[in-house]
């Protein structure tokens, strides 16, 4: 039952809901240090701990085929694979980072989007997400841009719970394909890696 309502927590990623475990409480590192104070006395001070490094990325496994032929995307080691309203949503197994696509077609009177156009089309497309805000996109050459974005979570009665992550937005043809990155505050060291190496398995036939 604990688990069932732990799963149960709603994340919008994308206008619709999209349904990612999360875990609280990220590690907070912190040291104490005594030193002995007096004239001529000794100061004994332990050295620092050793920095906390970011757990790595799992390798890319297996790959994710739409059901529609539209697209494929990798799956991470690990990770668990489900669909909301015909998306998919591939997540960690502790629900810190997950991952999804979601396609936007392009407005009829256009043929090709600048990169201030895909921004606007991510901005639109994950606008619903309680608090989403998108930064300044950077250029990937020759294929889309790179979004940074940040928002945050709202459970129950509990102060809300800042998320953040970056879309990677390219188009092709007459669509636009959005790679939707989002992570707790445990997992943010992965997002950038995880951006990349998601974005290079991301393919259109």
């Amino acid at each position: 039952m604990k688990r069932l309502l732990r799963r149960s927590r709603l994340l919008i990623l994308v206008g619709l809901a999209v349904v990612i475990s999360l875990t609280m409480g990220p590690l907070m590192l912190s040291s104490n240090q005594t030193a002995a104070r007096g004239s001529g006395s000794v100061v004994a001070q332990s050295n620092p701990p050793p920095p906390t490094l970011a757990p790595s990325l799992p390798m890319v496994s297996g790959q994710y085929e739409d059901p529609q032929g539209r697209f494929q995307i990798g799956i991470l080691d690990g990770y668990q694979v489900s669909t909301v309203a015909d998306a998919p949503l591939l997540q960690a197994p502790d629900g810190s980072l997950a991952y999804t696509v979601a396609l936007a077609p392009l407005p009829p009177d256009r043929l090709a989007l600048s990169e201030a156009d895909l921004v606007a089309m991510a901005e639109q497309t994950f606008q619903n997400g309680e608090g989403f805000r998108a930064g300044p996109p950077q250029p990937i050459a020759g294929d889309g841009v790179r979004i940074s974005w940040t928002g945050r979570l709202t459970q129950g009665n509990a102060p809300p719970q800042p998320i953040a992550g970056q879309i990677y937005a390219r188009q092709r043809g007459d669509l636009v394909f959005l790679l939707l990155v989002a992570a707790t505050a445990a997992a943010q060291a992965q997002v950038e890696d995880a951006i990349a190496a998601l974005g290079s398995t991301l393919t259109v036939p």
